[in-house]
């Protein structure tokens, strides 16, 4: 008897911490990642491209910097979705992890920036 009421209470405590079932998904994710030589780019070089490019598209853009570590850029469109763009110094490389999420199931706006914020990034590069 004790051990039935000790598995009905695990599985139920179990059953309560297990994730619902995903449902439909309603955003569209584009994402990006580039490895360049911190010689030819580096992370304060990478943030501003970004944060250029997120004016010139008529994005909000907030940038959060961690000197020779990180430099994060992010914002969006309200109602149409975000972006998240971390430039990270790595030993000698800049690596560069562009990421658009659009509220919606296609592609749209911030999918197209960071298209456009990962070819900036390369161009700065060249």
């Amino acid at each position: 008897m004790r051990n039935s009421i000790w598995l009905a209470t695990a599985t139920g405590l179990l059953g309560a911490t297990l994730p619902a079932p995903a449902q439909t998904a309603d955003f569209n994710l584009t994402y990006h990642v580039e490895r360049t030589p911190a010689a030819k780019l580096s992370i304060e070089t990478c943030g501003a491209e970004v944060q250029k490019a997120a004016g010139e598209a008529g994005l909000t853009a907030d940038v959060r910097s961690f000197p020779g570590e990180l430099v994060t850029v992010s914002g969006g469109a309200e109602g149409s979705g975000v972006f998240v763009v971390q430039c990270i110094a790595v030993d000698d490389t800049t690596v560069s992890v562009v990421q658009g999420i659009d509220y919606r199931n296609e592609k749209g706006l911030l999918g197209s920036f960071a298209d456009g914020a990962i070819a900036a990034v390369k161009a700065a590069a060249q």
